[in-house]
């Protein structure tokens, strides 16, 4: 019951809390890493860059665009299991797709291509069609496994399971453990802000 609960207050499992604070630790310690070499500070910038565009420019963007699909495909395909179904064969493909654009723009979009064929000695001329050649092979095939699933017959959505009452010492038991999620929040977050102000004052100490 105190692994329900804990679930209950932090909103997924422990494992995750640990993986979270992993994953922060590996981040500072790369962060650092990055910071000792020449030229470190601008990859810094570039990284703190891509996340603002992320967060402030791609992911409204693509939030909004997956909330016009749902809505459409939930108008046309009324069975919901079905409607999720047919929307994640479009959505991977042109997920993926999307990535692999985003990565190798330059290259796809042929941005400085006389600087770069005469750096590698490679023509930027076959990327855009391999890209588009990519971007074909992962509909089709994302459209032969909707077809063979459709003649399997569309998933069934379970059901919710009934609310489990709290037993008599939950309460208590809850309070503590959000108590000690809201600690590790808290702190997780002085962490983060600590390496923030690092890489801050490293790059106004050692200059771009």
């Amino acid at each position: 019951m105190i692994g329900k609960r804990f679930r209950y207050e932090y909103g997924a499992q422990p494992l995750h809390l640990i993986a979270v604070a992993t994953s922060l630790l590996l981040c500072a310690y790369a962060i650092f890493r990055v910071g000792g070499i020449p030229g470190g500070g601008k990859v810094l910038i570039w990284l703190v860059a891509a996340a603002l565009l992320h967060d402030l420019v791609a992911l409204p963007l693509y939030s909004g665009l997956f909330a016009l699909t749902h809505g459409a495909a939930d108008r046309t395909i009324p069975d919901r299991a079905s409607m999720l179904m047919a929307l994640n064969h479009v959505r991977v493909p042109a997920a993926i797709s999307l990535l692999l654009l985003v990565v190798y723009a330059p290259l796809i979009l042929r941005i400085d291509p006389d600087r770069y064929e005469a750096t590698t000695g490679i023509s930027l001329d076959p990327y855009l069609g391999r890209w588009l050649l990519i971007s074909a092979a992962l509909f089709l095939i994302s459209g032969i496994a909707y077809a063979i699933r459709l003649r399997r017959g569309a998933p069934a959505v379970a059901a919710d399971p009934p609310p489990v009452a709290d037993g008599p010492g939950e309460h208590r038991t809850g309070g503590a453990l959000a108590a000690a999620g809201w600690f590790t929040v808290a702190l997780a977050g002085l962490a983060t802000a600590w390496v923030v102000a690092t890489v801050i004052v490293g790059l106004v100490t050692n200059g771009l």
